[in-house]
Order: C-alpha cells, then structure tokens, then sequence
C-alpha cells in the first residue's frame, strides 16, 4: 500500500512538472507574440485585445447557471483588481516591446514574493523570519538582474518591476475575493472589467490589426489562457515544492526563443539574478505547504 502511495506521488509530480513546461513555454509564446503583434500596434491595443478575446474564452463561465452576477459590496474590490489588472498590463505589455524577454521574465519572478511580503504586511500572514528571508533573498536576486549603480536602469525594467507590485496587489485583492467566491468567478469578473479598462488607453493610440496582427493577439489570448489553466493544473495535482522551481523553465523558453525571433542573447547576470529568485520561491513555497498556508 504504502509503495502503490508513493508511485502515485511520483506519477503526479511528474505531471505537475509536465503542467508546468507546458505553461512556461504557453508564456513564453505570449510574449513573442506580443512584441511581434506590437510591431504594427500599440502595446495598449494588444492588451485592449487580450482582454476582450479573454471575455470570449470565458463565455462558458458567465453563462454558468451558478455565476455571481450580483456581487454587492464585494463590487468595488472586483473594480479594483481590474483597474490593478489592468495597468499591470499595460506596463508588461510596454515593458516587453523594449526589453530583453529573459529580463521581462526574470525580474517578473519577483511577483510572488512581492504578494507574500504583501500578505504578511496588510493580511495578517504569519509574519516569520524565514519568510521575510525569501523575500529579501528574491529582491537581491533582482538587483543583481537590474545591477542599479553599474548600469543605468531602463524605462523596461522599470515598467516590469511596476508591472510585479500591481499584479502582487491583484493577487492579493482576489485572495480576499476568494474567500467568498469561485475562483472562477473572480478570474471572469476580472477579465470582464478590465475589457472597458484597456478600451480607454488603447482608443487614445488605436490601429486596426492586420491579417498578421489579428493571428498574434489571438494566440497571445490562447497563450495566456493556456499557461494559467497549465500553471493552475501543475499546482493541484503536485506537491508545490516540486512544481513552483519549474517556474524557471519559463526564463530558458524566453531566451530560447528570444534568441531565435529577436537575437537576444540574456547576460549571466540575469542567469544569476533569476537563480537566487527561483530559490527564494522555493524556500517560501516549502515554508507554506509545512505551515498550511
């Protein structure tokens, strides 16, 4: 019994690693895509698009008999997390069209630990020193990436390092909504305000897509749903300690294709920066699982 116990341990570790290649490489098409789709439109029409072909790939939720139409006082957080959503994604998307994708991804890494810090200071989660720990560890990784004093820090990679605060303010904001609704129905409350969001950035630099552009927003749509859907999976059926370090493979996609589509070739510093990052998550998500949190 116990031996049938562990194969079946094994076999799910194994597919949550699976679950989390397929999400780092769903990623790092996005991105392509996106700067490829950006090359003919702004990067505030791409996420204008996103957004709305997100509402279609969402359908079959607001069309769920169980669906929260009503929200009440819980209406203004869901109004938040779309106006946080919303410019989280208006930096990265900006961020990607002028920064070295393995950097937009590396320095991205910081948004969990960002949320943990957050979580601690404003939720009241277990405030400990091996967390506190995870998250300075992942801020020098990050420092070590942008390297401030030896090289001038560009407007990128400060549109990334914008775009991991708001999203950390995001996940937070849904954290709280989860508590009293589906996850499904906040991620579909999410994607359905911030359509009209985008809408007003992107009505002041709007273009129509070409053939090309209406191909490139339509994968990111399929590429972006894909990775969460793959990311979600990964995590419910793995131990999360094995699934969160497969997070890197996500920084080797990006270079890879970075390279092939761009010529893009990441310094070590930024191998080194998303190194010290990828442990600090990891000691933080070993941290949780023990504690339960």
């Amino acid at each position: 019994m116990v031996s049938l116990n562990l194969q079946h341990r094994f076999n799910a570790n194994i597919q949550g690693i699976l679950w989390m290649l397929v999400a780092g490489a769903a990623f790092a098409v996005s991105n392509v895509v996106v700067r490829l789709a950006a090359e003919d439109m702004h990067p505030f029409v791409v996420v204008f698009f996103r957004s709305i072909l997100g509402v279609v790939l969402l359908a079959h939720v607001f069309l769920a008999k169980d669906f929260i139409w009503n929200p009440g006082p819980r209406l203004k957080l869901h109004i938040l997390r779309g106006i946080l959503q919303t410019t989280a994604l208006l930096c990265l998307y900006t961020a990607i069209t002028v920064t070295p994708m393995a950097t937009v991804i590396a320095l991205a890494f910081i948004t969990p630990l960002v949320t943990a810090g957050g979580a601690i200071a404003f939720m009241g989660e277990p405030s400990k020193l091996n967390r506190w720990l995870a998250v300075l560890l992942g801020l020098a990784g990050a420092l070590i990436i942008i390297r401030p004093g030896f090289i001038t820090v560009s407007v990128g990679v400060m549109l990334v390092l914008a775009y991991a605060v708001q999203q950390a303010a995001s996940n937070l904001t849904a954290k709280q909504l989860t508590r009293h609704e589906p996850v499904t129905t906040v991620v579909a409350w999410m994607t359905l305000l911030s359509t009209p969001l985008t809408l007003i950035p992107a009505l002041f630099v709007w273009s129509w897509p070409d053939a090309w552009g209406w191909w490139f927003v339509t994968i990111n749509a399929i590429c972006s749903t894909i990775a969460h859907l793959a990311t979600t999976q990964a995590y419910r059926v793995a131990d999360i300690t094995i699934a969160d370090p497969m997070i890197f493979f996500r920084l080797i996609a990006a270079a890879i294709l970075g390279y092939i589509f761009f010529s893009e070739i990441p310094d070590v510093w930024v191998w080194a920066g998303s190194a010290v990052i990828i442990v600090a998550a990891t000691m933080l998500s070993r941290d949780k699982q023990v504690s339960g949190g």
